[in-house]
């Protein structure tokens, strides 16, 4: 049997993916020689390999783009690796209706180290490593390779203002929250910034949802209350709503305790 026919079998059974490993076994191939017949076939554009002796059979119909769909890619990898992770930030905002802005990377959060970029024709993969992922609220999404997980609304809000720098700055964000807030809950938001110690990102989330013109302004109007409510009664320190501009010298919001030391715009 040729590599090409193997690849036919997989596909047929339903398979995206196979393992240096396990071509050698079905094929009875020694190293070298299973390596000989992937290098040509890898040529031809029709695999790639993300891991060292994993291989992704890319389908005529993405050939173009010199790789399967980053949503598809992930849950293989990540299997493979066993570990932990997230779609965040720009990319999981898409997935819940805010793709208002362009995303030219697929953002993913893991516990897994990646030393190398992934990038596979036009496909371009950034991965941001955090160490602890546990108990981090996520949604299923059905993929044709499985299930991707993707942050919760709550955890996206949270993480866009944590990832500032990877999001396109602080205006890109807030174009982003004017769409997201359809899917975010004030209760969830407030519980999970307690539980990831990030409760002052609340204050600038806050500022923003209460400064920016919304389609439903009611479901902003709740949102808002409940906010200020948690940060009235909690009275937090002055924050810088940009940390990346000087705090001196700017005016200051009482309500939800901002140093305004820049302007937001949302571009919708």
């Amino acid at each position: 049997m040729r590599l090409s026919d193997y690849i036919k079998q997989i596909r047929q059974y339903g398979g995206r993916h196979f393992t240096l490993t396990k071509l050698m076994a079905d094929m009875g191939l020694s190293k070298n020689a299973a390596l000989n017949a992937i290098y040509r076939i890898k040529d031809q554009g029709e695999l790639i390999s993300p891991l060292k002796g994993l291989y992704v059979i890319v389908p005529p119909e993405h050939k173009l783009h010199g790789c399967i769909p980053a949503e598809e890619l992930i849950p293989i990898v990540m299997n493979h690796l066993n570990a932990e992770y997230y779609v965040a930030l720009l990319s999981a905002a898409g997935f819940y209706g805010a793709a208002h802005q362009k995303i030219f990377k697929f953002q993913v959060i893991t516990n897994a180290r990646i030393r190398h970029p992934w990038e596979f024709g036009q496909i371009k993969i950034e991965v941001i490593k955090k160490n602890d992922l546990s108990n981090l609220p996520t949604q299923d999404f059905t993929v044709s390779t499985g299930y991707l997980k993707v942050a919760a609304p709550e955890l996206v809000a949270l993480d866009l203002l944590e990832y500032t720098h990877r999001c396109g700055g602080l205006n890109n964000i807030v174009t982003v929250f004017s769409e997201l807030i359809e899917n975010l809950d004030a209760d969830k938001l407030i519980k999970l910034a307690c539980d990831t110690g990030t409760v002052y990102q609340l204050q600038r989330i806050g500022y923003i949802i209460d400064n920016i013109e919304l389609m439903d302004e009611a479901l902003a109007n709740q949102f808002v209350r409940t906010l200020a409510d948690y940060v009235s009664k909690n009275k937090p320190k002055y924050l810088p709503l940009s940390s990346k501009t000087p705090k001196a010298h700017f005016p200051r919001c009482k309500k939800w305790r901002i140093i305004i030391n820049t302007e937001i715009e949302s571009d919708l």
